[in-house]
């Protein structure tokens, strides 16, 4: 039988159907067979992963190997190149990237091609090749063995007569299925004995596995209740129009403490110019686990982040220097990239100081790499710990006028605090203030600033949001990262009012992730799932690179992750190991606080305090911190707010 699945309508399904088409031509049976099997799936969702789009994939399994005509040479593995005596097909797996372009809107570099949109071009050979690999490993995340996938280009506005010579992975429109099944002849390896080819793509059970009735590869990223408010937020929210209108001309900075919603704020804005218009945005931040968790809103919301339709995409500031050095030429791959990260920063700045690299070579590689580089406006995330150098590369590519940062006051991480300001003339300028806090309910609000004020932290000055009423303070001491008898309370009671445990977060210490030879992990989410309980534990990188697509993981992330997530209930594990991690880490290495502090004690308390006010903001209605049974300055702090705000407080200690 042949199938189609997934998407009914647009450009891609107008694909699968040419396909199913030329499919049929060849063995007219098929649709009748019981034992052979052809799938086409139609826009295939990616969920979690760098490409979240496949246009079309075709996986076919055959009981016995069909026989095709042989119009090309074939490139065997296993030989010289050979036109075969006869050729057959016993499965097959293909990634198929669907380009409607005519011949002027694509060109060629050998056998390279590329695509012309208004914005740039798209290199659509080297998306197809990147696709696979993502495919792959979204497969293997779904249980299965993944087969060997080939790339193709499906080129619907162009006939075989405007291709480059074989061989080549692209097909034009009047490409039958048989030559299709040439090509994989050509491109895909196959073996081949005494001038006798078969086209096998890998063992039947794991083409049977995919095809199987009940094989979830086509899956719906469902929302939570908390998702749906969130998104609401992002669509529905009033954001002021003055706010929009100053896109592309100002230089737009807004400041706010940590829990007044300046991410959502950024994505209000960049989804608010998608929809009006047409706009393509990058939101930049140094947090892995907050651009997976802003990839995952932007999933449920349906926003592309492709050339073509504009949209939102998401990324590291990493991430982002590095693809310009690439281009540059100043790294040639990813190795000891981050070792070297500063030397390779001060490199790229020299070539622009210099003007070994001018303003027009950039606009060249905006517009020849325009899927990496071509954004009308960049949202800047973190913006307080942005060095001098890295804005400095932000606006050699973009006027300063298309950028939007978002500061988070007294949030610093690094040693200097940025200045957005410096060189732009006051109308260049358009600052907003943020105070009202707009994600905690009112008591954790109240018990953030009463913690404020008893670290001394000067001029907290987050308002409670008097429509959000509520809100509770769990303090637990002793061990709970191996008991998960106060999570199951948790995540039951947050059942109770409809959110799930992805809706909840938990932050570690360092203290708490072991790493061996095989992984990373953390304790107390080795200790979940050790009880059966479902985890996306970020503390471990390759984790980190993927959003959590199912509703019942509990997201697990180190203190140094946590700026910009939230949750509706927030554990925060070993509370006071995180404090004396971050007392050390000042002494290991001192930092400029100001003139108010007279000792390096003071200093490092006063760099610790600070850090702690972030996962103390990241509760939208339940605040636990878990503390050990020794006396400690946070503990003391935590204590005297506790006297005093015993009706929303409570305080517990565990037996050990």
């Amino acid at each position: 039988m042949i199938e189609l699945a997934g998407a009914n309508e647009g450009q891609e399904y107008e694909a699968a159907l040419h396909l199913r088409k030329q499919i049929l031509a060849v063995w007219p049976d098929l649709s009748q067979s019981p034992d052979d099997h052809v799938k086409i799936f139609v826009s295939l969702k990616l969920y979690g992963q760098q490409y979240e789009d496949i246009d079309v994939f075709v996986v076919g399994h055959f009981s016995e190997p069909r026989s095709f005509d042989v119009e090309n040479r074939f490139y065997p593995k296993n030989g010289d190149p050979i036109v075969p005596r006869a050729a057959s097909v016993r499965s097959f797996a293909l990634a198929i990237e669907v380009k409607s372009h005519d011949a002027t809107g694509v060109k060629f570099n050998d056998k390279v091609a590329s695509v012309k949109y208004p914005r740039g071009w798209e290199c659509v050979t080297e998306k197809a090749f990147k696709q696979v690999f993502e495919l792959k490993t979204y497969l293997e995340r779904g249980g299965f063995s993944p087969p060997y996938i080939q790339d193709m280009i499906f080129f619907s506005g162009l006939r075989e007569a405007d291709l480059p010579d074989r061989p080549h992975n692209s097909f034009g429109i009047d490409a039958s299925f048989e030559k299709i099944l040439n090509i994989l002849g050509q491109i895909s390896q196959p073996l081949a004995r005494d001038r006798f080819v078969t086209i096998s793509f890998g063992p039947g059970e794991k083409f049977e596995a995919i095809l199987a009735p009940d094989a979830h590869v086509l899956k719906t990223l469902e929302p939570t209740p908390i998702d749906r408010r969130r998104m609401d937020r992002i669509v529905k929210a009033a954001l002021p129009e003055t706010w929009l209108d100053d896109l592309g001309t100002r230089q737009i900075v807004i400041r706010g403490r940590g829990g007044v919603g300046k991410t959502v704020i950024l994505l209000q804005m960049a989804y608010r110019a998608y929809d009006n218009s047409g706009m393509r945005s990058l939101i930049l931040t140094y947090n892995k686990a907050l651009v997976a968790d802003m990839r995952r809103t932007m999933a449920l919301l349906g926003v592309p982040r492709q050339l073509e339709k504009g949209g939102i995409s998401i990324d590291t500031v990493h991430a982002f220097i590095g693809r310009l050095m690439r281009e540059l030429g100043i790294i040639g791959s990813d190795d000891s990239f981050l070792e070297n990260y500063e030397k390779h920063k001060e490199a790229l700045l020299d070539y622009v100081r210099s003007g070994a690299v001018s303003p027009e070579d950039l606009a060249e590689i905006v517009e020849a790499q325009a899927e990496a580089f071509a954004w009308d406006v960049v949202f800047v995330d973190e913006g307080q710990d942005w060095p001098s150098n890295e804005i400095d590369i932000l606006r050699a590519v973009y006027p300063p006028e298309r950028i939007v940062v978002a500061d988070g006051v007294d949030q610093y991480v690094r040693a200097s605090v940025a200045d957005w300001d410096a060189g732009l003339a006051r109308e260049k300028l358009r600052p907003r203030r943020l105070r009202r806090c707009l994600r905690m309910k009112a008591n954790l609000a109240h018990f953030v600033a009463d913690t404020a004020r008893g670290l001394n932290l000067q001029n907290w000055d987050l308002e409670p949001n008097p429509d959000a009423n509520g809100g509770r303070v769990l303090i637990v001491e002793g061990d709970m990262a191996h008991d998960t008898a106060n999570y199951e309370r948790l995540r039951a009671e947050a059942a109770e009012l409809g959110n799930y445990p992805v809706d909840l977060l938990a932050c570690v210490p360092p203290s708490l992730v072991i790493r061996d030879e095989d992984s990373t992990y953390s304790v107390p989410g080795r200790t979940i799932n050790a009880e059966g309980g479902l985890i996306w534990d970020a503390t471990a990188v390759d984790v980190r690179a993927q959003y959590p697509t199912d509703r019942d993981a509990l997201r697990i992330v180190q203190y140094d992750s946590c700026r910009g997530l939230e949750g509706w209930t927030v554990i925060n594990y070993a509370f006071d190991d995180f404090y004396d991690y971050k007392y050390r880490q000042w002494m290991n290495a001192p930092q400029d606080l100001g003139g108010l502090f007279e000792t390096q004690e003071d200093l490092a308390a006063a760099f610790a305090a600070q850090w702690t006010m972030i996962p103390l903001t990241r509760g939208m209605d339940t605040l636990v911190i878990n503390l050990s049974k020794r006396t400690s300055p946070i503990k003391d702090a935590f204590r005297a707010v506790f006297e005093q705000r015993q009706d929303f407080i409570e305080w517990l200690s565990l037996d050990e």
